[in-house]
């Protein structure tokens, strides 16, 4: 059955698998997050799986109800245009991300990207949402990779990382700098 998810409260990992069976992090959906309108729209059998990241609760659509409730409220499938043409945005800046072959610039992108609380002096603590290894899939690197950026991080004391995936920017201009990089180039 062909379904539109959307997540009203946790985390859902979207990602695809490879031929050879290595899984590729596609995005992470929060509250208000949705998935499946490509099926909706086109009738394409997904390729991605989710997987919910912490308890979750979502609100299930089955496409022939959207098709009616969209006929019945034609904001709704404007919220939807919104929210593929967002998403698209994303991934096209993504995609240059990582065709100009910049770790550190996708990671700090990433890291601003987050959720932050304000700290001591002007820091900025951010909670990783994923595992390293789903996070450097998500940037399109290699787990090795993501560590050496973040002890290059801390070791120009740009961040500090905190036990249980916290970690306060220290430097929020040289990191906002080396964000710039990618767009700049």
């Amino acid at each position: 059955m062909s379904q539109l998810l959307v997540v009203h409260t946790g985390q859902v990992k979207i990602a695809r698998t490879s031929v050879a069976g290595h899984e590729q992090v596609i995005r992470v959906l929060g509250p208000g997050d949705f998935i499946g309108e490509s099926a909706f729209l086109t009738g394409a059998r997904p390729d991605h799986a989710a997987e919910a990241l912490v308890h979750t609760e979502l609100c299930v659509f089955r496409h022939a109800d959207l098709g009616r409730l969209i006929e019945k409220h034609p904001s709704i499938g404007l919220r939807m245009l919104q929210g593929v043409s967002k998403r698209l945005d994303d991934t096209e800046t993504r995609l240059a991300s990582v065709i100009s072959g910049n770790v550190s610039s996708r990671l700090a992108d990433y890291l601003l990207s987050l959720p932050a609380t304000p700290g001591p002096r002007g820091t900025i603590d951010v909670a990783l949402p994923l595992a390293k290894k789903d996070i450097a899939s998500l940037l399109s690197t290699t787990p090795e990779s993501l560590s050496r950026q973040l002890r290059k991080l801390t070791d120009s004391r740009v961040i500090t990382q905190q036990e249980q995936g916290r970690i306060t920017i220290t430097d929020v201009t040289a990191l906002s700098a080396l964000s710039t990089l990618t767009k700049n180039e």
